[in-house]
Order: C-alpha cells, then sequence, then structure tokens
C-alpha cells in the first residue's frame, strides 16, 4: 500500500473554512494543518495530536507519548503520521 501525504494548502483545507481563518492556518508551523490536510476530522484527538507533535523535540518522545496511546492507532493512520512526523523532524 502506498500512502500519499500532501502539504497544507488552500484547496484542501477549505472543508475546515467554518473553523478557521484558513490563511493563518496556512501559516502555522505546527502540525494540525498537515493533520487536517491529510484526513485527520478536526476534533480533540487532533488537536491533542498536533500539541503533542509540537511541543515534542523528538520522533521518539511523540511516539513514546504518554498523553495520547499512538501504538493503538490503525497501521494506516501511523503510516500517515510517521510521514507527517518525519517532515518535521528531519
Amino acid at each position: 500500500m502506498t500512502i500519499t501525504i500532501v502539504p497544507p494548502s488552500l484547496e484542501n483545507l477549505q472543508q475546515f473554512s467554518d473553523s478557521f481563518d484558513l490563511s493563518k492556518l496556512l501559516q502555522s508551523d505546527g502540525v494540525l494543518p498537515w493533520l487536517l490536510a491529510n484526513g485527520w476530522k478536526y476534533n480533540d484527538e487532533s488537536c491533542l495530536i498536533a500539541n503533542i507533535v509540537d511541543e515534542s523535540t523528538s520522533l521518539d518522545e511523540v511516539w513514546e507519548s504518554d498523553e495520547f496511546d499512538f501504538k493503538a492507532l490503525p497501521d494506516e493512520s501511523k503510516e500517515k503520521l510517521n510521514q507527517i512526523f518525519e517532515h518535521f523532524y528531519l
């Protein structure tokens, strides 16, 4: 299975236009726009994941978080997250 990660853009975040100021969201250096652009719903889980990634200093720190059980996610979600995380930690 091949998973393609798309960068945040106005087009692929349009579904959230009622929830955010999209221009401000697109200027964010955080992971939330990446999650939303790649299929995560805007909810408490995606916000928690974004906060953990934004506050962590390494990929290992993210995966070993006590706040969220990343290992319990389905394999496809873990693969997507891993690719997004690599963008931030490489």
